[in-house]
């Protein structure tokens, strides 16, 4: 099993799944290194800290601690690649996001931890360890991994996007949470991608002609679902037709065309 079949397992739920270590299992994903981080090693890393955390504790542990610096979520190599390189490449991305916040989540967990243990409450710092919060978003970090590397590796890092039509879907249903509205869909600064665009995207890649056309299409795409949901008002079965085929369909298919295409450029300058 190769790095792929592993995140691919865990996302689908088989947290036991282990994690591949000889070469030619490696050698399936054609490396392990995309977007700046190597995926394999971070999750080892983050793996080990269970381990690295119980020789504090016991006492076994030759490295000097440092509570606040390990509260931190930007002094690890995963969390310098957040605040740097993946912040560029996945800003958008609502897998980015969520890995962002369960990393701080973790490290904070993890500060907690050490600082139980170093005020010589060991049975306390055995308990946060392996019970609560720290084991939650210790397994949120391993999965969200996973799923930031198949995205990298299947270049579906734009599944924020993609994922408007689920959204719009079920608000037309009536079995959404969110409550769309269309001057809010219209705009294209409001969601994740927008935002990305208007932040950071632009920040890293607005002098390039590629990253003019993710905005223009992204513009278009918003135009587009404000009108499925115009139409929703008076006619859901045609504005659900309308997410699966003509203006919408197309406009959404060249958003996810025009990022491909922006970071593949990345790929060949590199």
């Amino acid at each position: 099993m190769g790095l792929l079949a592993w995140s691919k397992s865990i996302m689908n739920g088989d947290d036991n799944a282990l994690l591949p270590t000889s070469e030619a299992a490696i050698a399936e994903d054609k490396g392990t290194q995309l977007a700046g981080l190597d995926f394999m090693s971070a999750v080892d890393a983050h793996m080990k800290w269970k381990i690295q955390l119980e020789g504090c504790i016991n006492g076994t542990s030759s490295t000097q601690w440092h509570v606040d610096e390990v509260s931190r979520d930007d002094q690890c190599p995963l969390g310098r690649w957040i605040h740097d390189k993946g912040a560029e490449m996945f800003g958008f991305s609502e897998a980015f996001s969520d890995l962002k916040v369960h990393h701080a989540e973790f490290h904070r967990c993890a500060g907690g931890v050490l600082e139980a243990a170093q005020s010589g409450d060991k049975a306390g710092a055995l308990k946060l360890l392996h019970r609560g919060d720290y084991v939650q978003q210790s397994q949120w970090i391993k999965k969200l991994l996973a799923r930031m590397f198949v995205i990298a590796s299947e270049g579906e890092a734009i599944d924020a996007h993609l994922r408007w039509k689920e959204r719009l879907r079920d608000h037309i249903r009536g079995v959404g949470k969110e409550d769309l509205k269309v001057e809010t869909v219209s705009r294209d600064d409001q969601c994740t991608l927008g935002q990305w665009i208007n932040g950071i995207g632009g920040e890293r890649f607005g002098q390039m002609p590629a990253f003019a056309m993710v905005r223009s299409r992204h513009a278009r795409f918003h135009q587009c679902a404000a009108e499925v949901l115009t139409v929703a008002q008076q006619d859901k079965q045609r504005a659900l037709r309308m997410l699966e085929e003509g203006s919408y369909r197309d406009a959404s298919e060249q958003v996810a065309e025009a990022i491909t295409a922006l970071f593949e450029g990345q790929k060949v300058a590199s």
